[in-house]
């Protein structure tokens, strides 16, 4: 009776609610990170703070486009009902229940919060033991934050928080069993924890990936609470995105990198847009240096190992390259690990996933904790990749693949007399 309780907390059927139109991938690539890319490449490279020698050009642009083209193809496949249908997506078109939602725990938010909160604790170590290196941090020594290493299998965990923050906002819109509170102590020590390492270790990016998960898990109650007025808001927020990161990397850098540049720049607002102009415009510029390198316009290439990418990156570093300016851009970092021959099934792939994981957040699965990952993927898509090269996702994704396969297991453990009205029998 207690598995049938804690069963039925969570709706069985399909749920109906309101999301904005760009939570679908295809849309939100096609109108506002598409011309982005089109932006970036098109405006005056003179006009960024880096000191790199000038490599992206009309071929890389070009390449731009396929990727983003078979991107946005791969998403429309994700995206669509009927190729779910056909890889396993429930008999006859009806879905089945959602038995393995019912019976997550909230005891698993209470875990990771503990690897999350531990792993901080370590991460912030150099902090701890020297408190007087705070001020020097918040006065613009940057280089302090350097002198603390992080440790590698152990501080990679603070990076759990992509998957906390969208438990806890599926678990506030009520997809997820628990009721919880949106102003709580839970929250209050997440995300100011993450503030706090936004500001001593200026990494704006580890406070965007816990506002970001909570609030696309959390739409489907946002949509019901909301006025129409203030869902026609939401539905512009892309347009209005720009200006909102602007002016929090202008926050930032004004605790940052802006007592170590004033006497250069008329006022923080022109080097504060000058500085993020260059951040994106120096990442596709080093994406299109290593493509180049790699021989992906002179003949037919495949992938190449890690190793290998590694050297080419740290020889553009040495010489041709800004090291202040380092990432390694999206679109142009895949096609350089894959290659000519592989590039375009591996946007196709990397679409799919995200147009899938869409799917699934709009049917209120379990699958739909990867879409969060993949938004970010998209809006990242020309400074940095989020699945290949780096290991922001790896502790996200090591749990959401330990979900996935409980998922699985709790499936086969429950058996229903009938899939119309869900009466459970249980074989545990």
């Amino acid at each position: 009776m207690k598995l049938q309780k804690k069963f039925h907390q969570v709706s069985l059927g399909q749920p109906n609610f309101w999301l904005p139109w760009w939570f679908r991938p295809s849309l939100f690539m096609l109108v506002a990170m598409l011309p982005a890319m089109i932006l970036f490449s098109f405006s005056d490279p003179s006009l960024t703070l880096s000191k790199a020698q000038l490599f992206y050009g009309n071929r890389d642009f070009v390449i731009g486009l396929i990727g983003f083209f078979f991107l946005i193809l791969g998403a429309l496949m994700g995206e669509s009902k009927t190729i779910g249908r056909m890889i396993g997506g429930g008999r006859s078109g009806q879905s089945s229940p959602r038995i393995a939602e019912a019976f997550l725990s909230e005891k698993l938010d209470w875990f990771l919060m503990g690897v999350f909160i531990i792993s901080h604790i370590i991460f912030f170590r150099g902090f701890f033991m020297n408190p007087g290196l705070v001020a020097g941090v918040l006065g613009g020594n940057l280089e302090l934050k350097h002198t603390f290493k992080t440790i590698p299998g152990v501080t990679t965990w603070t990076q759990v928080s992509l998957a906390l923050a969208g438990l806890r906002g599926l678990r506030w819109a009520g997809i997820l069993p628990g009721k919880i509170k949106l102003i709580s102590a839970f929250h209050i020590v997440f995300f100011g924890t993450l503030f706090v390492r936004a500001i001593l270790w200026s990494e704006r990016l580890a406070l965007i990936e816990g506002v970001f998960p909570f609030f696309l898990c959390a739409m489907p109650r946002i949509g019901q609470l909301v006025t129409p007025m203030i869902k026609k808001f939401i539905n512009i927020l892309p347009l209005l995105a720009p200006v909102m990161l602007l002016a929090v990397f202008i926050f930032f850098e004004s605790l940052r990198s802006w007592q170590s540049n004033s006497a250069e720049h008329a006022n923080i607002f022109v080097f504060g847009w000058k500085r993020l102009f260059t951040y994106y415009f120096e990442a596709m510029n080093t994406g299109a240096a290593a493509l180049g390198v790699t021989g992906f316009y002179d003949g037919l290439t495949g992938p190449i190992y890690h190793g290998a990418y590694d050297h080419i990156y740290k020889g553009l570093y040495q010489g041709s390259l800004d090291i202040e300016f380092n990432n390694t851009s999206g679109v142009w970092y895949v096609a350089t690990y894959t290659g000519n021959l592989l590039f375009v099934p591996a946007m196709l792939a990397l679409g799919f996933l995200t147009g899938a994981a869409y799917r699934s957040l709009a049917a209120g699965r379990l699958f739909g904790l990867v879409y969060p990952i993949q938004f970010l993927f998209m809006f990242e898509l020309l400074r940095i990749h989020y699945w290949v090269g780096t290991n922001r996702v790896l502790a996200s994704t090591i749990v959401l693949i330990g979900i996935l396969v409980w998922a699985q297991t709790i499936r086969s453990r429950v058996r229903f007399r009938s899939a119309r009205d869900a009466s459970l029998s249980y074989s545990l």
